[in-house]
């Protein structure tokens, strides 16, 4: 990273923090997407701007907070908030239910956690490549395994999952 813009960002680390609250409309990740912001400037090598005046770089760094908090190809994207779209599939499960008020969460992650376990190892090993590489993509370039196939046996997993934390839950 250049040493102006990791001055500025010393310099100017709140008002980043309060853009960033702004663009996430005060969400829980905001400090979050901070971060991730600075560790993507932190990774890139070289770093081009016309300008290197405060006002350059502000815009430079909002831009990248901007595209990562937007974007569902983000690297932000890939590394956070796509858990949480995966918790929401959860809640899904949970609505699916009658008698929603008589389960607690915790049992759901208990039944979620053992289901997990339960799983064999090839498409335990296929979940954990997605979700630390990102992309199935990535898997499928790591693995050599087509990326048809990838797919294929993370929604056999999801689904395997999911309707045997429905039948758990209904018995």
């Amino acid at each position: 990273m250049n040493k102006k813009i990791e001055c500025y960002i010393t310099r100017n680390y709140y008002e980043l923090f309060n853009i960033a609250k702004k663009i996430t409309k005060n969400h829980n990740l905001t400090q979050d997407l901070l971060h991730e912001v600075i560790i993507q400037l932190y990774d890139k090598d070289k770093i081009i701007l016309t300008n290197y005046d405060d006002n350059s770089i502000k815009y430079y760094i909002v831009a990248i907070m901007r595209i990562n908090w937007h974007s569902n190809t983000s690297p932000f994207y890939y590394k956070v908030r796509r858990e949480f779209k995966m918790y929401s599939d959860l809640t899904e499960v949970l609505s699916m239910t009658d008698d929603q008020e008589n389960f607690e969460k915790q049992i759901i992650f208990d039944i979620l956690e053992q289901e997990w376990c339960e799983l064999d190892w090839f498409r335990k090993s296929l979940f954990e490549m997605y979700m630390t590489l990102g992309s199935m993509k990535k898997v499928s370039k790591k693995t050599t395994i087509p990326i048809s196939s990838i797919s294929n046996y993370l929604k056999e997993s999801r689904t395997l999952i999911k309707y045997n934390v429905l039948k758990k839950l209904n018995n």
